[in-house]
């Protein structure tokens, strides 16, 4: 066969003869590597993979807000803000760290490692670790000597500092500290006093207050044995019930009375609050009230019933609060909508109470915030300050896209403003509620509701004698609540002997757009003796007869009044002159 009829298609090797061909000996400078043709050919033969664009759909399905928000309020997590009820009542506000200590003065101590996945809102104790609990609650990773020295080794040891000493006190704190292995365990509960007044017979009048040098109770040695013994709380109280003399002399209600107080004094328990409002708001009304403008739980609930805020809604806020009304607003939207508020200055507003209630970020993507100056209409952002002839082109133009991403985002939040269509206006603030509800009235909608809370009176009186002289604002009304608290057990159910002054007072309004259109029947005229109308043209042509019969008319009614007055006066006279 010659060259000339050498067939030029493909010929098709068979596995078996495949895998009978021996490579051929590569040339020098040749790529050694096994199957380097095959996968050229292979690759030129397919086509690239395909790139997605960042930012399109290659984000995976989000979790929904409402699975998100639930499980903010019902389990700890770390790098949650808690808040911890201790035996005296008292609030300890923690913040859950991998490898942390919390101490809790003499109700004990134990690893916050311990709280992460519980429940809110369930006591639990605190037990004394054993070799069982330590599985549960590893020792905080540290780097010892051996693997220092075993790091070292592995990279030459050159450049490496020994860093041994460094934090050797804390280490070994770590290490002796017996609270590293004490462990929480959900507390039983325990049955409250099921009694009827009628069928007590116990007395309290052979029980005598007697100074404390004369009780005939545990001294404070006694009780630090025992629980040295590892005794618990209700042990320890067994043993002070036999050593009260006349314990069996009191009623089923001071006995239960007496065990809660020695409960508050030698229990080790915790009790995690979950981040609620009712539970922030209990907080912050002992520690610092007037950081919430002495807001209470019955007016922030009125106050959002009556804003009408529902998910989905757009409203306008100005909260002086600390974010608790802010909070509040988002909690009842389900974070879906829109929020936008104003502040003060040039930063973000301060924002305490959102971040004690562990609110994430995806849950604030719709609130957004201006200040007053950004707010106005005419304002103008000034340019971004010269650079130094020295700077960095590179660095230069990082500034300028930073500039122009922050002016972006500002325009937008203020076209947002501007466009109006605002579903309502929750105001909660130290500024003149006059000036602020002026100012953004004119951004809400027809029907929309106006709510202004204040815990001075004299500042919504004022507002509420501007609104009547308005026509923009119909049925404006200011009101205060109040709030009892009741004891509810059983056969012990009454008010409570101490409660809140005032919780504050709340105007609210509802935004109206006044009709150009006003019927005839709407129309008041003030007639004047020349026969003209106020507001009304003067019909051409008049009847001047009728216009005189008007006025005889309205002559003889003043003469007949006048009549009638003098005579009333001078019966007045002579009934005192009898007299």
């Amino acid at each position: 066969m010659s060259v000339s009829e050498i067939p030029t298609q493909p010929i098709e090797v068979s596995e078996a003869s495949e895998s009978m061909i021996i490579d051929p000996v590569p040339e020098a400078g040749a790529d050694t590597t096994p199957m380097a043709e095959s996968t050229s050919a292979t690759n030129k033969s397919k086509p690239p993979p395909f790139k997605k664009r960042k930012g399109v759909h290659d984000e995976e399905p989000k979790e929904p807000l409402s699975e998100v928000m639930l499980r903010r309020l019902t389990r700890i997590k770390e790098g949650d803000t808690v808040m911890l009820r201790l035996p005296s009542d008292a609030i300890k506000v923690i913040t859950i760290e991998k490898n942390g200590l919390i101490q809790i003065g003499k109700y004990g101590s134990f690893p916050s490692t311990q709280l992460l996945g519980l429940h809110y809102d369930i006591t639990y104790e605190i037990i004394s670790g054993s070799s069982s609990s330590n599985a549960n609650s590893p020792l905080p990773e540290t780097e010892t000597e051996e693997t220092q020295e075993a790091s070292g080794s592995g990279s030459g040891g050159k450049g490496i500092k020994n860093n041994s000493k460094k934090g050797k006190g804390k280490e070994n704190d770590q290490k002796t500290n017996p609270g590293w292995k004490n462990v929480l365990r959900p507390l039983k509960r325990q049955s409250v006093v099921d009694a009827v007044v009628d069928d007590i017979t116990e007395t309290n009048e052979h029980i005598h207050d007697l100074p404390e040098m004369q009780k005939n109770t545990l001294s404070h040695e006694e009780i630090s044995a025992f629980r040295s013994q590892g005794l618990t709380a209700e042990e320890i109280i067994k043993k002070q019930e036999e050593a009260h003399e006349k314990f069996k002399l009191k009623t089923e209600f001071s006995k239960e009375k007496w065990r809660r107080r020695k409960e508050k004094k030698f229990s080790q328990t915790v009790h995690p609050l979950s981040p609620s409002l009712p539970n922030i708001l209990a907080h912050y009304s002992e520690r610092a009230p007037a950081s919430i403008m002495h807001l209470r739980t019955d007016t922030l609930s009125q106050l959002l019933n009556m804003a009408n805020v529902r998910p989905g809604g757009r409203y306008l806020v100005v909260d002086d609060t600390g974010g608790l009304v802010t909070a509040a607003v988002l909690e009842r939207m389900g974070a879906q909508g829109r929020i936008m508020l104003f502040t003060d200055s040039d930063s973000p507003p301060a924002w305490g109470v959102l971040q004690t209630m562990n609110i994430s970020e995806r849950e604030l993507e719709c609130v957004k915030w201006l200040n007053w100056m950004e707010a106005q209409e005419d304002y103008e952002r000034p340019p971004p300050p010269p650079e130094d002839d020295d700077a960095k082109p590179s660095k230069v133009a990082q500034r300028l896209r930073k500039h122009n991403a922050q002016v972006a985002e500002l325009n937008a939040t203020r076209n947002e403003l501007h466009l109006g269509q605002w579903d309502g206006l929750v105001l909660s603030t130290s500024l003149s509620p006059i000036s602020v509800v002026s100012f953004l009235t004119q951004y809400l909608i027809g029907s929309s509701p106006i709510v202004v809370y204040s815990p001075h009176l004299q500042v919504l009186a004022e507002l509420l004698n501007w609104s009547k002289k308005d026509p923009h604002y119909l049925h404006d009304t200011l009101s205060e609540s109040w709030e009892r608290t009741y004891q509810v057990l059983p056969g012990r159910t009454h008010p409570m002997m101490n409660t809140s002054a005032s919780g504050g007072y709340i105007w609210s309004a509802i935004r109206v757009h006044q009709s150009k259109f006003q019927p005839e029947s709407h129309q008041r005229f003030k007639r004047r003796r020349t026969g003209k109308a106020v507001g009304k043209e003067t019909p051409t042509g008049p009847e001047p007869e009728t216009v005189e019969e008007e006025e005889g008319v309205e002559e003889e009614i003043e003469i007949a009044l006048e009549g009638k007055v003098g005579e009333a006066n001078e019966n007045t006279e002579e009934a005192l002159n009898d007299a």
